[in-house]
């Protein structure tokens, strides 16, 4: 029979096993589930030029379309791509726009992002975003209860120009 000490023993043993660093367990360790991938259709990029803290460049919403295995609808016009170009000449992407599910919900995006696409020298693109969502209570609130990231890529062949194609990623 195993005493009330050693129990007690046991369980700090473990505890402490689970703190050290390094030794993450496996269900500390974030997985992704794709969510949807969107085409959206772009204006051509406005340069708003040099401020205190960067270049600044928007790029408007035009609409677009976006289907997952949960979800599907088009992109609304109307919204933009706020850039900001810092004097590392890594980019800070800021976009505000609304979607519109197949069923009619409209879905508030906010999608903010980190790109290297003009730094000279770079060896390869960086560009990640993370995009967070307001959908109303209903059949897509679940948006409204993750964390998601993105990535921002050339659009398919057959794709309208300008636009380019965003992949989203429910972290698990």
């Amino acid at each position: 029979m195993i005493g009330r000490r050693d129990m007690l023993a046991s369980i700090g043993g473990a505890m402490a096993l689970s703190v050290v660093p390094g030794r993450a367990a496996t269900t500390d360790m974030p997985g992704l589930d794709f969510v949807y991938e969107a085409i959206v259709t772009l204006e051509p990029t406005e340069e708003i030029g040099p401020t205190p803290i960067g270049t600044r460049r928007r790029v408007p919403i035009t609409g677009g379309t976006f289907a997952g295995p949960r979800i599907r609808g088009t992109v609304v016009a109307g919204g933009a791509d706020w850039q900001l170009q810092r004097a590392d000449n890594w980019t800070v992407i800021e976009a505000d726009y609304m979607m519109r599910a197949d069923d009619g919900t409209p879905i508030h995006v906010r999608n903010v992002g980190l790109t290297n696409s003009r730094v000279p020298g770079a060896t390869s693109r960086y560009l990640r975003t993370v995009p967070s969502f307001e959908a109303p209570i209903g059949p897509h609130d679940w948006l409204n209860q993750a964390i998601f990231i993105g990535t921002i890529g050339a659009p398919p062949e057959d794709a309208p120009k300008p636009s380019v194609r965003i992949r989203v990623y429910r972290v698990t």
